[in-house]
């Protein structure tokens, strides 16, 4: 039979610590975890509490809550080498201590869940019951690990200009512009100082060419041209005057499609609490990473 339980193991995977006595680690595993889920909270590991008998009681971990002492007081029992559950005998020893010191609240926290006498006695003694216990692959149904994200793509393809010039003057004038202002056989590039003036405004030539596809309905996929009238304006290269650009055909497609990818968490669980009178809550590694304990007080510290 082995000596070291699962926690044992998970405790030593993220903090290292020289731990010799049977269930401690269980019992910092679990105040790790409530610092975790209270960072506002002091909560302490392995303290002694005067009670009202004037006898100390050893409290694997108590929790102080808005500066009050000894809020809640929890029982830790690491059963998971042997199996067995909580039995009556536990709740009515932690019972004893719980009546003596008079928290807030007492809560016993085990890996293997507890026996119906101890349910039924602890309910009557208002003694929480809770499982923290290690996150198994089966605890993800019901859970949403991994989202699909399906797209419907409507794009537009690069479009294709052809102007139409009413006379050779004004081909040749337009040629020699664009050559004299380093503009090549490759077309106008976004940006190029290439103008259209309009009455009330001068734009860059594909700029306006943009604004038009952009605004073309897209819910048809397929080819599309578009003849633009221009008769209202000219075309101009950097500052060299003006050319009459009576119509161009702006040709494009309207493109339809889907893409599919999916949004999974790299969040690695690591532990669930359940059965705390409310749903069961996951506790992942990056949540408990972050925190460290000081070994002379045994307070959880982020």
């Amino acid at each position: 039979m082995p000596t070291r339980s699962s926690y044992d193991e998970l405790h030593d995977s993220l903090w290292s610590a020289d731990i010799r006595k049977s269930g401690t680690r269980y019992e910092r595993l679990t105040a790790f975890v409530f610092k975790a889920l209270r960072e506002s909270d002091t909560v302490i590991h392995d303290i002694k509490l005067m009670g009202g008998s004037d006898v100390k009681h050893q409290l694997d971990v108590t929790i102080e809550k808005d500066s009050k002492k000894t809020n809640i007081l929890i029982e830790c029992k690491d059963f998971d080498v042997s199996g067995s559950k909580v039995g009556l005998g536990i709740v009515r020893d932690f019972w004893g201590v719980v009546d003596d010191i008079h928290p807030d609240e007492a809560m016993i926290i085990t890996c293997n869940g507890f026996t119906a006498d101890a349910m039924k006695y602890a309910k009557s003694k208002n003694i929480k019951l809770a499982v923290l216990r290690e996150f198994q692959e089966s605890d993800w149904q019901g859970r949403i690990k991994t989202i699909g994200i399906t797209m419907h793509v409507l794009a537009i393809s690069e479009p294709k200009v052809q102007m139409y010039f009413d006379d050779q003057e004004m081909v040749d004038k337009f040629s020699n512009d664009l050559s004299e202002a380093g503009i090549g056989g490759n077309g106008i590039w976004k940006g190029a100082p290439v103008f259209l003036n309009f009455k009330d405004k001068r734009i860059q030539f594909n700029e306006h060419i943009e604004q038009i596809t952009n605004a073309h309905p897209r819910e048809n996929p397929g080819p599309v041209k578009l003849k633009i009238d221009l008769s209202e304006a000219y075309i101009e290269v950097e500052s060299r005057g003006p050319v009459n650009l009576p119509r161009i055909l702006v040709e494009f497609e309207v493109l339809h499609g889907e893409e599919y990818f999916e949004v999974t968490s790299d969040k690695v669980a690591k532990l669930i609490l359940s059965d705390m009178d409310a749903s069961d809550i996951v506790i992942c590694e990056e949540d408990l990473v972050k925190l460290a304990i000081n070994e002379e007080t045994g307070e959880i510290v982020v």
